[in-house]
């Protein structure tokens, strides 16, 4: 095998420039698969992290039914045994009631349908991004003492031409389904990175909600936020052991939001098919290097096979090459390409030209890569794939040189 594998590295070398230009085309590959990648999963992570930051956290807690219809009439009363079994885990951070109801705003010149969101202000901050993504600048954050104050995106005041300090009505059905309206002052303004989540989404306190809707201490859910995002499984299982209440269901943010886990799972399979078209290039240009490489040894091969080499060795040979071609060319990729992406995972990607456009996917305008151990074990096996596959035919072929036609070939 050593003997194989320093007999393919010296052929490698017979013809520098040929060699390098198959090493660069392979090394350009694996530096554009690494950043794609880096890319991809910044892409990924922040559509989720958005996701989980704005409205579902990591973990819920609410009654059965209430995440395929989100009326009043699922509530529940969270008991003290409830709170001390979240508070005691110590891969919870935090945690934070809510009510949510659907209901519609009204301005003076237009409506719009909505999630009213009832929220415990200074709870609220510790498992959502709502705080930061208050507009400083005009308006403020809700506070508990804000009885008649609502908080609405700057999307929705632009649609229902509303200003911080403005009034208008919000209209819902109550605990016993009768419509109520209430009049409440804009207080603050929010932008945040998903744009239909700020179409639709609406902020008031929870003790405005409860005194309004007559829930009085019932409340929607209790949303968690974990230490460690990868272990909201096991959170979840042990939660389900501990409060074991069968009225009441616990979802994680997969189960809230298969789309989203679809839509990922989607653009890492579209990413990985694309990676084996590029390689597909890199497959003919790997056979062609070896077909000319074997053509130019034609006559030594030959002399190889008259001395008692066998087909299998002289087919291991070129084999040998081809892999040290892939070998050189992936260690440059990677070298080129992993800080490249930790770099760029470090400043981000500003596209804040296609803001509009990031914004609906829920990723924000500026990306930040990241490549996972796993991306690079990828990348190492479609690049040793593709030039196995790329060596077979010009291998067959070394292998099948007839000793008396190297011999007389010119």
């Amino acid at each position: 095998m050593k003997i194989l594998f320093q007999l393919g590295w010296r052929n490698l070398w017979r013809n520098k420039r040929r060699s390098l230009v198959v090493i660069s085309s392979i090394a350009i590959g694996i530096f554009a698969m690494i950043l794609s990648m880096g890319i991809m999963n910044g892409m990924n992570n922040q559509m989720v992290e958005n996701t989980i930051k704005t409205s579902l956290g990591h973990i819920a807690i609410h009654r059965k039914g209430f995440q395929d219809d989100m009326k009043l009439t699922y509530h529940f009363t969270p008991n003290r045994r409830m709170i001390e079994v979240i508070e005691k885990d110590p891969r919870i951070l935090a945690h934070a009631p809510r009510i949510k109801l659907q209901g519609m705003v009204r301005s003076s010149e237009s409506s719009r349908g909505v999630m009213i969101v009832g929220i415990d202000p200074e709870k609220e901050k510790s498992v959502s991004n709502l705080f930061e993504y208050t507009l400083k600048d005009d308006g403020r954050f809700l506070e508990r003492g804000d009885e008649n104050a609502i908080m609405i995106s700057q999307t929705t005041a632009d649609k229902l031409n509303l200003i911080v300090g403005d009034k208008l009505v919000v209209m819902f059905q109550d605990r016993e389904d009768e419509i109520v309206g209430i009049g409440l002052e804009i207080v603050g303004l929010f932008q945040s990175p998903i744009e239909s989540f700020d179409k639709y989404v609406v902020f008031t306190t929870i003790r405005t909600l409860k005194e309004t809707t007559g829930l009085n201490e019932n409340i929607s859910e209790i949303t968690l936020v974990l230490k460690d995002k990868d272990r909201v499984d096991g959170v979840k299982g042990a939660l389900r052991e501990e409060i074991n209440d069968g009225n009441l269901e616990i979802l994680s943010w997969k189960d809230m939001a298969p789309n989203l886990v679809s839509a990922v799972r989607l653009f890492d399979t579209m990413m990985y098919f694309f990676f084996i078209i590029v390689f597909i290039t890199v497959i003919f240009s790997v056979a062609n290097t070896l077909v000319m490489a074997i053509m130019e040894r034609f006559h030594e091969i030959g002399v190889m096979k008259c001395i008692g080499t066998r087909p299998s060795w002289i087919f291991n040979i070129v084999l040998f090459e081809a892999l040290n071609l892939g070998f050189v060319g992936l260690f440059a990729g990677i070298i080129i390409g992993v800080p490249v992406n930790e770099l760029l995972g470090f400043t981000g990607i500003d596209l804040s030209f296609y803001a509009e456009s990031m914004r609906m996917f829920g990723t924000g305008s500026v990306i930040y890569p990241s490549i996972k151990p796993l991306d690079i074990i990828v990348a190492t096996g479609i690049v040793l794939a593709t030039t196995i596959i790329a060596a077979i035919y010009p291998a067959i072929k070394a292998a099948r040189i007839k000793p008396l036609e190297a011999l007389h070939y010119v």
